[in-house]
Parts: structure tokens; C-alpha cells; sequence
């Protein structure tokens, strides 16, 4: 996981450079990491080289690399993502969505017209139209930080759009997937789908 814009790791600065740029400086990142390791020939290109794992805003990060960047990568596990910024009801941190959108938030926001387009734009939903990677999304519906709808409309959405796409909700975990049980699913749903893929592309 490159240290992209936004993380931890340089100072408060750094943190804050991505306030308002969400979807964007980090995405510009990571893609550059990526390209980078395949020019130190650490990494390859071609089907069922790159593949990619993560979760909350790394789930979003990955929602947005299969969204802006179709052709790259040959399979994607996201857990619990943020997917939709303006879907934020039931979040029990309502104020990060507002601030990494580059909004002030207080207790009396409310999701405008306005400021749910703006967060659409920044989200990895507004590409969903051109994702052709294989998903595997993993919920937990217990989760109280990013709202399960999200990760389920995202389903939906490939769905019926005939992608490759499937889902697995776990009825006892919360954000972090972490029950015994959960991580067992998680490794087994990710290795599945990896092999799956490779398999496919042989």
C-alpha cells in the first residue's frame, strides 16, 4: 500500500492536502506506484497480474483504480467500502465524509442536491460504468462506520450492468471484519476470487 497523499506518515500537511480532492490526489498515487513498480520490474502488467485487496477507504480507493483505470487490474476484493460519499445516514462519522469532500460539517448538515452531487463526482459510483474487473465485495452488517447499503447498491449496480461481481455478507461483523469466522471468509473469498481469475485468464 503506497503511502498516497492523505495518509500518515508526513505530517498534518500532508493529511490535509487531500481535503477536497478525494477520488483524486490518492487515486493519482496509487496508479503512479503501480506503474512504477512495473518499471523497477517488481511488478508486471498483463491479465492475472495485478490484483487488489482493501477495505473502508481503501475500498474506496479500489472502487475508484477499477473505475478510472478498467484495463489495469485483473480482480478486486473490497470490504466494507466507501463507495458513495452522499450515502451517509446511518455512518457514525458523518463529519469525515463532509471533510474529505472539502465541506465544513456541523450537527445541523444535511445532505443538499448540491453537496450530494459534489460528493457523487468524488466517488467511486460515478464510475461504475466502465469497471470490467472482477468484484468481490465482502459486508459486514454490523458496520456502523461505512453504511452496508452502500457496498449493496454497488452489488446491484454491477449486477445489472452483467459484471462480474459477487457478495458476501456477514451477518455478525462490523467494519473491521475481524471475527475469527470473518477472517477466515475474508482470506477464503479473496483467494478465491484470485484463482478464479487466474484460472480464466490462462
Amino acid at each position: 500500500m503506497p503511502n498516497y497523499t492523505g495518509s500518515l506518515g508526513f505530517g498534518e500537511k500532508y493529511v490535509k492536502k487531500l481535503l477536497g480532492q478525494i477520488g483524486s490526489l490518492d487515486i493519482q498515487d496509487c496508479i503512479a506506484t503501480v506503474c512504477h513498480l512495473v518499471d523497477l520490474g517488481i511488478s508486471s502488467n498483463g491479465a492475472g497480474k495485478q490484483f487488489l485487496s482493501g477495505g473502508s477507504h481503501g475500498g474506496f480507493i479500489l472502487g475508484h483504480l477499477i473505475g478510472q483505470f478498467p484495463d489495469v487490474f485483473s480482480g478486486a476484493v473490497l470490504r466494507n467500502p466507501v463507495v458513495s460519499l452522499g450515502e451517509i445516514s446511518t455512518s457514525d462519522i458523518p463529519d469525515w465524509y463532509y471533510e474529505e469532500s472539502g465541506l465544513v460539517f456541523s450537527a445541523a448538515s444535511v445532505v443538499t442536491p448540491e453537496i450530494y452531487q459534489k460528493m457523487f463526482e468524488m466517488s467511486p459510483i460515478a464510475h461504475i460504468d466502465a469497471v470490467v474487473t472482477p468484484v468481490m465485495l465482502l459486508i459486514g452488517e454490523q458496520d456502523k462506520r461505512v453504511p452496508n447499503t452502500q457496498g449493496i447498491n454497488y452489488y446491484h449496480a454491477l449486477k445489472a450492468q452483467g459484471k462480474w461481481v459477487e457478495m458476501l455478507c456477514l451477518k455478525e461483523d462490523n467494519h473491521s471484519l475481524d471475527s475469527v469466522e470473518g477472517q477466515r471468509i475474508s482470506y477464503e473469498a479473496t483467494k478465491y476470487l484470485y484463482d478464479t481469475v487466474r484460472l480464466t485468464k490462462k
